[in-house]
């Protein structure tokens, strides 16, 4: 009867899906393209390049990313130095994601990752009641089983504390949009290219 059982097990298991995720892994490296600001992030804070390794899942029935996904940046200062972040989908609160079904059958997954405020002011050297909510934005669009680095990322702040008396002011939204960065990731893949957005369905 046991050995029954398990066989019973055993095949439940070989029919289920191989995996109830689609996972992909992306990496992006580049500089900083202006955005208007009279002195741009980088220059202020002696930024020189960034690097993106992001390593992701998609939960096909909640749409949303699986708990193991992690986006990792690292920041190249001027100075020869570097900053390091690293975020995680299994902190809804640090880390979640809007993904967007499309007519021709791709998907576009817009990653949002809330930084501590004490980690980023350290990593430029300012205090952290001064940086507001820094977020890094990550767009990645998928067809079929390719994935790439799309032409949306970068930083925003939100307003809030002394930020509004400081020199952050410039960089910082009031709204907290992920439209509106006050640093803008540049590949070379998408110099020259218009700036692209779009919105799906949040992630819990």
């Amino acid at each position: 009867m046991k050995r029954s059982l398990l066989a019973l097990i055993a095949l439940a298991l070989l029919s289920l899906p191989s995996s109830a995720a689609d996972r992909f892994h992306v990496k992006d490296k580049g500089g900083f393209a202006p955005t208007g600001r009279f002195i741009e992030f980088p220059s202020r804070y002696g930024w020189k390049s960034y690097e993106v390794d992001y390593d992701f899942g998609i939960d096909t029935a909640k749409h949303r990313l699986t708990r193991r996904s992690t986006l990792r940046i690292t920041i190249h200062r001027k100075d020869g130095t570097t900053w390091k972040h690293k975020c995680r989908a299994k902190n809804t609160r640090e880390m979640w994601a809007n993904i967007s079904q499309h007519y021709n059958k791709s998907i576009t997954v817009l990653t949002e990752c809330r930084i501590d405020p004490k980690k980023f002011a350290r990593s430029i050297n300012v205090d952290y009641d001064l940086v507001g909510e820094p977020t890094l934005v990550f767009q990645v669009m998928i067809n079929s089983d390719d994935a790439q680095t799309g032409a949306h990322k970068g930083m925003y702040f939100v307003a809030s504390g002394e930020i509004e008396a400081s020199a952050m002011a410039q960089y910082a939204t009031k709204t907290g949009d992920p439209s509106q960065l006050g640093v803008l990731f540049s590949s070379k893949q998408w110099e020259g290219m218009p700036l692209m957005i779009s919105y799906g369905q949040m992630a819990d």
